[in-house]
């Protein structure tokens, strides 16, 4: 059995889950060529940098574990349910490690074998299978930051109290101190600690209050995303842009973006809403991974000794999901402590 050990976000990375895509194959069948080159091309260098950033974690040291993908025999019946399901690519919106207790928010079965490795550290509310009465239903786990004996959770449509009651009280113990944070559903990429004393923030942070929950501590506001700097070197053209998706590197034709306004609603979101500078994976206090440069967060590791890592998801502004979206640390060396 494996171990379920992690209190925040930057202690040493240990044992991590990195998402995954489907494969090319697995639209072979459709007939328009067309939309099949352009999805394919999305899956295949979706997947190539998805294992690039499982080498660049074992790098450092960290044992990676993938998510299995369904069977494709039985994957085209999507078709005649009006969607395609999404891919495993995003681990940390499904479930999150709090403390040594495993928590699937969403029980998504391509990552059933991996958390069987943790049975008895995972909580499950839905049980064997989706459950449409669960309480957790709606909710997603991105919307929960760790800090040691300090956890802060989203209050939003996306985690509600009642919500939170049932993970504090079926998760965490009288150690921890609890938090209220407004991010829309959008935690980990509103704020994310580098390293005690060292957070970013971007321009949504509005309704939190960073000064009074992080007293004496540098947050860097970050207001320009990494998202229009890609626009303005010529990588998609702006008329085209309509804030919900764009594919970089390519302009998406008429037949394509019917294909995924029809069939691919679940895998899309709404970009222009989401920071991606700020979703990053931190492995250890002195690097961190991000999916793209941007100069006010690198000059920012430097002032704090933070080597800047670059693994590119050059799709992130397809499926809306940065690098911490689409790994889930399971275990960090250390143990928990009090930062606040």
């Amino acid at each position: 059995m494996g171990k379920v050990s992690s209190y925040t976000s930057w202690q040493p990375l240990q044992e991590v889950i990195v998402g995954r895509a489907y494969t090319p194959d697995y639209f072979d069948f459709i007939d328009n060529a067309t939309v099949r080159t352009q999805l394919q091309q999305i899956l295949s260098e979706t997947n190539e940098d998805l294992d690039n950033l499982q080498k660049t974690c074992e790098t450092f040291g960290a044992v990676v574990k993938r998510p299995s993908l369904p069977d494709k025999d039985q994957f085209q019946n999507w078709q005649s349910q009006g969607g395609c399901p999404l891919p495993p690519l995003t681990p940390r919106d499904w479930q999150i490690s709090l403390g040594d207790k495993l928590l699937r928010v969403l029980p998504v079965a391509e990552l059933n074998d991996i958390c069987d490795g943790y049975e008895n550290q995972v909580i499950n509310p839905h049980g064997e299978h989706f459950d449409p009465q669960c309480i957790l239903n709606g909710s997603s786990a991105s919307c929960i930051v760790r800090v040691g004996t300090d956890v802060f959770f989203d209050n939003s449509e996306h985690l509600q109290p009642h919500q939170t009651r049932w993970i504090v009280d079926n998760c965490l113990d009288s150690r921890y101190k609890i938090h209220e944070a407004i991010t829309d559903g959008h935690g980990d990429a509103v704020f994310a600690i580098l390293k005690p004393g060292v957070l970013l923030s971007s321009k949504w942070d509005d309704q939190l209050d960073l000064a009074g929950d992080f007293p004496g501590w540098d947050v860097c506001k970050i207001w320009d995303s990494s998202i229009w700097a890609a626009m303005e070197v010529g990588k998609f053209k702006e008329e085209n842009f309509n804030g919900a998706w764009y594919v970089q590197g390519q302009t998406p034709t008429k037949e394509f973006t019917n294909f995924v306004d029809t069939y691919l609603k679940k895998w899309v979101g709404f970009v222009s809403d989401t920071v991606f500078d700020v979703n990053c994976l931190v492995l250890d206090e002195e690097n961190v991974v991000f999916s793209a440069y941007n100069k006010q967060v690198f000059d920012y590791c430097k002032k704090h000794k933070i080597n800047p890592i670059i693994s590119e998801l050059r799709h992130s502004y397809f499926w809306d999901g940065g690098v911490s979206c689409c790994t889930q640390d399971i275990r960090r060396k250390g143990g928990l402590e009090t930062y606040l």
